[in-house]
Order: C-alpha cells, then sequence, then structure tokens
C-alpha cells in the first residue's frame, strides 16, 4: 500500500441521509498525492454502517471503516475521533469532516496541502464553510468577516469556535501525546483540539467557501448538546483546564476569556431567573 499523505478521518453515527454526500466529497478530491479515508461508525442503528460497508467494498484500498457493535458515546466515551480515528491514521496530515457536513471543492485538500508543505511554521489550515440550516432550510456565510490571514491561541480565546470541522487539516506531529485528561470532558473535542494545536503552531484561514456544515441535524450538537447555562459552565470549565495544561502562557488572555464567560453565565442566571429584567433591558435599551 502506498503511503497516504492526507488521512481524512470521519465520525458518524445514523446519518444515513447525509453519509453518502459526505464520502462523495472524499472521492472527488484531486490531488497529487496520495490519501485514505477512515471513517468511525459509532454502532448506528438505521443504514448508515450499511453505506460505509458498501463503500469500503468498492475501494477496498482507500477506505478503512471501524464499526462499533456497541454505541461508545452512549457508554460516556468522548474523543470518539482522538480515540477511535486519529491512531489509524498514516498520513502526516489529518483532515476531518464529520458524517453530516461535506466538501464541496475538488482542491480542497490540495490547496492545503500546498500552503502547509511550504510554511512549517502552521500547525493548521482551515477555511471558510457554508452553514446550512437544517430545521430552515437556509443558508449563510459561517464567517463573515474573517480574513485570509494567521491565526493564534489568543484568536481562539477571544473570538470561541470560529473554525469550521470540516475545513481542519493538520499535521499529526502535532497532536498532543498523550491528550490530557481534561480532553475527554470537554462539551466541544473540535474547540478543545484546536486550543491544544495552537500551542504547537500558528493556523491559516483560506477564506474560501469549500465545505457545508450542516447545522441542527437531529443527531447534532446543536441539538442534543448543553443549552444555556449549561453550556457556558462546560465552556468555562474548559478555558479553566487548558490555561492549566498551557503553561501560563497567553494567560492574560486565557484570565479575560475566563471573565467573559463568567459575565455571559450572571447575565443568563439572571435573565433565567428574572424574566423581567430582561423584558425590561429591551424595553429600555431596545424600545421593543
Amino acid at each position: 500500500m502506498v503511503q497516504p499523505l492526507v488521512s481524512i478521518c470521519c465520525i458518524t453515527y445514523n446519518q444515513q441521509n447525509y453519509i453518502h454526500e459526505a464520502i462523495e466529497g472524499f472521492l472527488m478530491q484531486k490531488t497529487t498525492f496520495p490519501i485514505e479515508i477512515i471513517i468511525h461508525d459509532d454502532a448506528s442503528t438505521d443504514g448508515t454502517a450499511k453505506i460505509v460497508k458498501s463503500y469500503a467494498e468498492k475501494y477496498p484500498d482507500l477506505i478503512f471503516p471501524i464499526f462499533q457493535t456497541e454505541n461508545q458515546y452512549s457508554k460516556g466515551i468522548r474523543g470518539i475521533a482522538v480515540r477511535f480515528t486519529f491512531p489509524k491514521a498514516m498520513g502526516k496530515y489529518i483532515a476531518l469532516c464529520e458524517g453530516d457536513d461535506y466538501w464541496t471543492d475538488p482542491y480542497k485538500l490540495q490547496k492545503q496541502v500546498n500552503f502547509l508543505e511550504t510554511n512549517e511554521a502552521y500547525s493548521m489550515c482551515f477555511h471558510n464553510a457554508t452553514t446550512y440550516f437544517v430545521d430552515r432550510d437556509v443558508s449563510e456565510n459561517f464567517n463573515r468577516k474573517l480574513k485570509s490571514k494567521s491565526y493564534n491561541t489568543n484568536d481562539l480565546l477571544l473570538k470561541g469556535w470560529f473554525i469550521p470541522t470540516a475545513s481542519i487539516l493538520f499535521r499529526k506531529t502535532m497532536l498532543p501525546n498523550p491528550f490530557p485528561n481534561w480532553y475527554y470532558d470537554v462539551y466541544n473535542g473540535d474547540y478543545g483540539l484546536e486550543l491544544l494545536l495552537s500551542t504547537k503552531g500558528i493556523f491559516f484561514y483560506i477564506n474560501e467557501k469549500m465545505s457545508v456544515y450542516r447545522k441542527n441535524t437531529i443527531n447534532s450538537l446543536s441539538i442534543n448538546g448543553p443549552k444555556g447555562k449549561e453550556i457556558l459552565k462546560k465552556h468555562l470549565l474548559l478555558l479553566k483546564n487548558f490555561k492549566r495544561s498551557n503553561a501560563n502562557k497567553n494567560t492574560f488572555t486565557n484570565n479575560y476569556a475566563i471573565a467573559k464567560v463568567r459575565y455571559n453565565f450572571l447575565k443568563v442566571y439572571i435573565y433565567e431567573s428574572f424574566p423581567f429584567v430582561e423584558f425590561l433591558k429591551d424595553k429600555i435599551f431596545h424600545r421593543k
């Protein structure tokens, strides 16, 4: 088998309506280098595993599936990609795309690899995407204001999550080994991964829409994940843990990000506990 330069890592669960489009987006890539596709199915109960299996049988030297017989997420196991797909990856680079998202540009991987191959200081390259709201059948630009330039840890701490998962391509050598224990308890593994990668090198953003991020699908984090105070509590814990593991680097920015989340938590708490406060605010400041 030829050594791949890029390993595409895809995790999926009960996404029979979407996984076909994700895999086709992988297969349409036009590159000057070999790739491999690793797909982890977390014991889907619909037709997802059957679809993945049919593709793997058709492309046995390209697609390498991992089929769980028991759902790992329901057992409390987090960091599915880190635990199951990353260790299987043979490429110098890892590209991410979850089973309900998909790529739209056949030269996506080539563009990102071209950049990283000639810019050793960068740990990751990402790009813009189209956000598609499944429940409303509405599309919009994922990043409206971001410019093609370099970004770092401070940007992630101050801006929060602004990197579409399906746009990520990073150097495998930049992965923590081992991952810190706190990573397996985060509510958003993608953001946690981005923070950890940012400690190894800066990121470059390509302002081209080369993928689609489906939002509010049935099994997505946006539907089934934490909400309100709960998501703020989990985000606060993530930032605190990252600060401890980051050896006092970016301390000022990290503290500012923590303070900002605490302020938002207090605001949400007040609004949820005393709804009339938000009503008065809207009346006074927004004249609703």
